[in-house]
This record gives C-alpha cells, structure tokens and sequence, in this order.
C-alpha cells in the first residue's frame, strides 16, 4: 500500500577513515537536525525528524525523516480524474437507445481516455516489485507471458466498469435489433395484406414504447393491423420495453457498485495508513 502510505528515510554520515577511539561523531543537544519549513515536497509532509547514533567500530550519525503522503496530491492527479472519467461513461444510459453512433462513440473515447490517464500514473510512479493502493484502484498487476519477464501490466478495474458500460449497450442493442425486426415483419405483413399503414416502432410516438397490453396502438388501431401483425408488433415493444428496463437499471446499478468500491477502498486505505503511521 505503498501509494498511501508513511515513509521513512534514513541518512548514515560515516567517517571511514576514522574508528571511534580516533574520531567520535556527536549530536548537537538542541536542533541537532533542521530544515526550512517553507521547503516542502508535492506528494510527502513532514512528519518528526530524529536522530540517533549507528552501531559499529565507526562512529556513525543516523538521521531519520519520518514523511506522510500527502493524498490530497493523488486525489487531484490521480483519483478524482479517474473517477470522472468513469462516471461519464454513465451518460450513455441516458442516450437514447436507438443512438447507437452516440453510444459506442462516448463508450470508447471514456475507456482510451482512461487507459491514458492510466498509463500516466503508472509511469510518473517509482518501480516496484509489489503493487501498490492505485493499482488496486484500477486493477492490480500480474505478469504476462514469457516475453515479458518483470514488466508490471496494470489492469484497470475502473475500466471494467466502462467496458461493463458496453458490455450493458451490447445487450440493449440485441434486444432493439430484434425489436426493429419484428417491426418490419409487422409492416411488410400489412402490405401484404393491404391494409392501412401502421406506426412503426421507430417512428412512433415515445407512447408507443409501453407495454403492448393497453397500450394506445391496442386500443384505438385495431381496425387497421391484421392480428399476425399485432402480434409482432407487440413483440416487438416488448423488447425495447426490456431495453429501456436494462438502462433504468444500469442507471442505478453502475453508480452504486462504484460508490461501494470506493467506499470500501478508502475506509480500508485510511485505515491501514493510520496503523502505519501509528507503528511507525
């Protein structure tokens, strides 16, 4: 959890040449270490400095810097861009689900955005053999293959919920394409049988897209569809009915199981951070 946790640097001064009967390094009794407070680090605070002697033939100063990461750094650069990047992903939900241009168009720009973002912080942070909070963030690391012995792929978990965004249009346009097709059954079926024209689906009024039973087309257009007809143009609302319930409740799923994740993420990393520093 090196990401949000407490750091502590040690700093020896060893006179080599030197062993203790012939040269003894001591402390100054007051302000033995000091430093500029105006001075600071983007990412680390201050927390104590101390200092202590080194065992050995040497006479040898030990001073230590005990430093906390400043999360506020890492929320700016790093998780609150994320997840805004996640949560405008969401919008799709709202789109129409006959816009399939819009969909895919902002579904994929959010998940190339991400992996960007993603790819950024991988690289502006140190090496490590062990995977540090924002990498469980977006996903955690593993090795993959024989080719690459040693290099850290990142796994975005942030992006599963976007590729879980197209994954949700995936389904919604399988229900609407069977939908458009039944449809066009249901009109061709009308000229054949010459009767007047019908609404179609895609052309109707947002009404239309009720439930078939009791729905204005069953009521006061009945004289005009032939019953083969009505029957697939029932099926047919049927299924853009069950689209628009995947997308009212994508609408409240998505953002609740990432408000979770997160939820369950900062409590744990706060909490392991204040035993870190606490043991320290």
């Amino acid at each position: 959890m090196a990401h949000l946790s407490s750091r502590v640097y040690d700093d020896k001064t060893v006179p080599d040449a030197h062993v203790k009967k012939e040269m003894n390094a001591t402390w100054f009794s007051h302000g033995a270490i000091r430093y500029n407070p105006e001075i600071g680090l983007p990412e680390y605070h201050i927390v104590s400095l101390e200092h202590d002697y080194c065992n050995g033939d040497f006479s040898c100063l030990l001073g230590k810097i005990n430093l906390k990461r400043a999360i506020g750094f890492h929320l700016v650069q790093s998780y609150i861009p994320t997840a805004l990047i996640v949560a405008i992903s969401w919008v799709s939900f709202w789109i129409d689900r006959r816009a399939v241009p819009a969909r895919v168009s902002l579904s994929f720009t959010t998940l190339l955005t991400l992996s960007t973002q993603g790819n950024g912080i991988r690289y502006a942070l140190p090496p490590v053999s062990y995977a540090k909070a924002i990498d469980y963030f977006y996903g955690g690391k593993e090795n993959i293959g024989s080719d690459c012995i040693g290099e850290n792929h990142i796994l975005h978990l942030c992006m599963l919920f976007i590729f879980g965004v197209l994954l949700e249009f995936a389904m919604v346009n399988s229900y609407m394409r069977r939908a458009n097709k039944l449809n066009n059954m249901a009109e061709k079926l009308q000229y054949n049988y010459g009767r007047k024209k019908i609404f179609g689906m895609f052309n109707a009024p947002s009404e239309f897209d009720s439930d078939c039973e009791g729905s204005p087309l069953s009521i006061n257009h009945c004289d005009n569809i032939d019953k083969k007809s009505a029957s697939f143009l029932c099926k047919s609302l049927q299924y853009s009915r069950r689209a628009l319930t995947i997308d009212k409740a994508s609408r409240f799923v998505f953002p609740s199981v990432f408000t979770l994740f997160n939820i369950v993420y900062w409590v744990y990393y706060i909490h392991e951070r204040g035993a870190d520093i606490n043991h320290r």
